[in-house]
């Protein structure tokens, strides 16, 4: 990128967070904190205030004012301009989104769902896609008694999002039997509903 370029993204960065009342608190926390990182990648923070801008029905004043979504806004856009994959920055920002939403934003698994997304591989998202996320109640399998994606499936499981079945089973089992979590439902949520 060069100077001009620059700029150019620095002045529609600047004309946008202008323009969002209530909003300097959070970035200038923000830029506090990570000052350096944000000038280095500011396509990606471009990103982020486009987004705030095109929510204003969620990102109201009483919202903007709020601590614990000016922590969370802190976090989340660090954690965000450090990700490379363009998928995840859209549900990075779907996950935003609800946190900015929640009634209860002290106790949203924003942390963890950050954490649990910055986990997944391209593949593994493809199963999250896959996955019946109506069936909470009964073990069942993705793919049916095939080895198939075997690798993703446990990593899925790994991460909470999946839980297999306790129940013995016999004769031969390729693939686990498994049921979403309660955390991987609404995890789920996030990845399915892009907006």
């Amino acid at each position: 990128m060069d100077e001009k370029d620059q700029i150019i993204l620095e002045d529609s960065i600047h004309a946008i967070l202008s323009n969002i009342p209530g909003l300097n608190i959070a970035w200038g926390l923000s830029t506090a904190l990570y000052g350096s990182a944000l000038k280095l990648r500011q396509k990606k923070v471009l990103e982020w205030v486009e987004m705030v801008r095109d929510n204003p029905n969620i990102f109201v004043t009483d919202l903007l004012q709020n601590e614990f979504f000016q922590d969370g806004f802190a976090y989340s856009l660090e954690k965000y301009v450090v990700e490379r994959n363009e998928e995840k920055r859209k549900y990075f920002r779907n996950i935003f989104l609800g946190f900015s939403s929640s009634n209860d934003m002290q106790n949203f698994p924003l942390e963890k769902f950050v954490h649990t997304l910055s986990q997944l591989g391209k593949v593994d998202v493809t199963v999250l896609g896959d996955v019946n996320i109506m069936q909470q109640d009964s073990e069942y399998q993705i793919y049916g008694n095939e080895n198939h994606k075997l690798i993703y499936i446990y990593n899925l499981i790994n991460l909470g999002i999946l839980s297999t079945s306790p129940t013995t089973r016999y004769g031969p089992i390729h693939a686990p039997f498994v049921r979403v979590s309660a955390f991987g439902g609404e995890f789920i949520k996030y990845i399915k509903d892009e907006k």
